[in-house]
């Protein structure tokens, strides 16, 4: 079919112009080739709370007044849910848990704590990691069983720590009753070559045939240890066959993700990333870049259908980073366990500075474009804390906040107060259904549940 302009008219009588309404054939050709839009999620993680006090001047539904650390958000009122007052209720878990930082960096896997050798703050004894999947992995898997051609279940980005344990680690693998933590990627110029090394953009998706066969050779060696590890299971215990299926199973992610592209899935905004002159990505002085180079490769990772659910995180929880940028000398949670004005000032200062840095993945989603908008209107993005504030550990008022187009699924442009009667175990499900995976009526271990299904109110 040949491709009509957007500028055609149709001539009326008198010569008067008439414009066509925008039609299939006006479209450029690699739009028309994509398949439905596809829904994301991407949960992006501040540490150490906030100051509940603070948060807004005024609380109507649609007259709210942003607070002092909240103004950067100004500009997207329109373009965001602000849920306030949600309760984590981890203190239901009893023993099985661990401290409040611990517990609630893991707010997305609200599931009981395993045992371990993690001390517990505060306390005498140790726990270990949570003992179930987190959302992101489980929207990514399910997500992948309706979309083969979706090469990554799902990606995990933090900013700034090497390390992973109990205080670094919020995304989780499962399954349900067993520990299984995801260490995220932390050097953004690694990711985008991993995600991006075999993919030549230039080309609508196909990869030469050099980097094919770079491809097939790695295939065939991943082949051989698929099933080298798969002859031991017969040979182990219980706990090591656990462990080896784990193994396996990161395997088959790899293998998943060495697919090459097909042309289908090529869209109109996949385009070549320049990440600029590479720098140390674990330079505190350096965070804000390093963030803004992640969420770069995250909305381009949407744009070309490589995945469908990204888990970021500023930091680790008990994020001590230094803000020096921010004139501030001590570390964020040293700062947070204070109780004095200077402190809460401080609290505030960082706290807008990351959520001006949020904006930038704002910002990002919107400039790509998207059959006749852009990627931010099919996407929902969670902001969440740990911690509704640090000072007392309180993890029974958080704000979280829902920005992005969501392709219209809330109804953005409100401030709805929850007074703790709703949990973020809840709230999960709302993204469950958000993704289209309606049949999910609770996340987690059911006592963190408030109901038998999603938060009422929140969709159009």
């Amino acid at each position: 079919m040949k491709r009509l302009s957007r500028r055609t008219v149709l001539r009326g009588a008198g010569g008067v112009a008439l414009a066509l309404p925008l039609l299939e054939a006006m479209r450029p050709r690699m739009v028309q080739a994509q398949t439905a839009t596809p829904r994301r999620v991407m949960f992006v993680f501040m540490p150490n709370g906030n100051d509940i006090k603070t948060r807004f001047t005024a609380k109507g539904e649609t007259t709210y007044a942003l607070g002092e650390f909240l103004k950067p958000l100004e500009p997207y009122r329109n373009e965001m849910l602000m849920l306030n007052g949600i309760n984590k209720m981890l203190n239901l878990l009893s023993g099985a848990k661990g401290d409040n930082h611990q517990q609630g960096g893991a707010g997305l896997a609200p599931w009981k704590a395993g045992t371990g050798s993690f001390p517990v703050g505060g306390g005498k004894f140790t726990v270990g990691y949570v003992q179930g999947p987190s959302a992101d992995y489980v929207i990514g898997e399910r997500v992948q069983e309706k979309h083969k051609s979706v090469p990554h279940r799902h990606l995990v980005y933090r900013v700034g720590e090497k390390g992973n344990n109990i205080w670094s680690v919020c995304s989780h693998g499962g399954p349900v009753g067993q520990q299984n933590p995801i260490s995220p990627e932390t050097d953004p110029y690694r990711a985008y070559a991993r995600l991006f090394s075999s993919y030549n953009f230039s080309a609508a998706g196909k990869a030469d045939p050099l980097v094919l066969r770079k491809v097939a050779a790695r295939q065939s060696a991943l082949d051989l240890v698929i099933e080298e590890a798969k002859g031991l299971e017969s040979r182990l215990g219980a706990s090591d066959r656990s462990r080896i299926e784990q193994h396996l199973q990161s395997l088959r992610d790899i293998e998943r993700s060495m697919q090459t592209p097909t042309e289908t899935a090529v869209r109109a905004g996949c385009e070549k990333l320049n990440l600029g002159n590479p720098i140390d990505a674990y330079n505190d002085d350096n965070h804000a870049v390093v963030g803004d180079l992640f969420f770069k490769i995250g909305a381009l990772a949407f744009a070309c259908d490589l995945t469908r659910s990204i888990n970021f995180a500023w930091h680790r929880n008990t994020s001590n980073r230094v803000y020096r940028n921010l004139g501030i000398s001590e570390g964020h949670h040293d700062i947070s366990h204070k109780t004095d004005a200077g402190s809460f000032d401080k609290i505030r200062k960082i706290n807008r500075h990351l959520w001006t840095q949020n904006i930038k993945l704002h910002e990002t989603l919107k400039s790509i474009p998207e059959g006749d908008g852009t990627v931010w209107d099919n996407t929902l993005v969670v902001h969440w804390n740990e911690l509704s504030e640090g000072y007392n550990h309180d993890i029974n008022d958080d704000l979280v906040v829902l920005t992005g187009g969501a392709s219209k699924h809330f109804k953005m442009g409100r401030l709805m107060e929850f007074n703790k009667v709703a949990t973020f175990s809840d709230l999960l499900v709302n993204v469950f259904h958000y993704m289209g995976f309606t049949d999910v009526k609770t996340f987690g271990e059911p006592i963190l549940s408030k109901r038998n299904g999603p938060i009422a109110g929140l969709t159009a």
